[in-house]
């Protein structure tokens, strides 16, 4: 495998860990209620219960 190849199977896999991390704090709540409380800080107890910044 070429070494740009590498670099975007790692890029993807890294992309969508942390898409997939930052997206915990909010999994599960409706659009309407981030419109009138956007997330602006780290958040905690969320759906899977995890303290902030985990």
């Amino acid at each position: 495998m070429k070494m740009i190849e590498k670099n975007r199977l790692f890029g993807s896999i890294f992309g969508v860990a942390v898409g997939d991390a930052l997206g915990v704090p909010v999994e599960f709540s409706e659009r309407e209620d981030l419109r009138k409380n956007p997330v602006k800080g780290m958040r905690g107890f969320g759906a899977h219960n995890q303290p902030p910044g985990t």
